[in-house]
């Protein structure tokens, strides 16, 4: 069968630590909500009880790893451009996404086949569209990148190829 549909794109910071902080890495703000309570209620009573010079290096330590949480998703984006630029001898590859009888995805060097039955959902994010392949993985789309058709008859020609999906706007 011939390409139905077409997308060419340059994956960017945004799209990346988007993807990240939603789905790749998980939620992480109840885990920050958490921490940070826990964090003033201990500084609260450290400087309360006059004992802040025997807890600073634990508030230090505890305060450098809820930054860390919180830049995650920006530091998994910078590294993933980082590697596929070192994959592809320092330059950033444009990702051709190509919709036919099965999935076809060039991007630089790696060349990925993948088949219609292994779309579990599809989300909507701000900047991007992506088709899960399983819980933490998915094939990225630019939704304003499509060279073949339009974005809104490939959500149409997807719900045909694949009538289980769930789709989450």
């Amino acid at each position: 069968m011939e390409t139905s549909f077409e997308v060419k794109y340059y994956a960017n910071h945004k799209m990346i630590a988007e993807f990240a902080r939603k789905h790749s890495i998980g939620p992480r703000t109840p885990l920050l909500l958490g921490f940070w309570v826990f964090y003033f209620v201990l500084l609260v009573l450290s400087i309360q009880g006059g004992v802040l010079h025997k807890r600073s290096y634990m508030l230090l330590v505890m305060g450098i790893c809820m930054l860390a949480i919180a830049f995650l998703p920006n530091w998994y984006a910078w590294m993933t451009i980082k590697n596929t630029k070192k994959q592809n001898d320092g330059v950033l590859p444009q990702t051709i996404v190509s919709f036919g009888d099965t999935i076809e995805m060039h991007e630089g060097m790696v060349n990925l086949t993948i088949e219609y039955h292994k779309i579990v959902r599809t989300i909507r994010l701000k900047h991007s569209y992506i088709l899960m392949l399983g819980k933490r993985n998915g094939v990225m789309l630019d939704p304003n990148s499509f060279t073949k058709g339009s974005f809104e008859e490939f959500k149409q020609f997807l719900r045909t190829k694949c009538p289980g999906i769930i789709v989450v706007e």
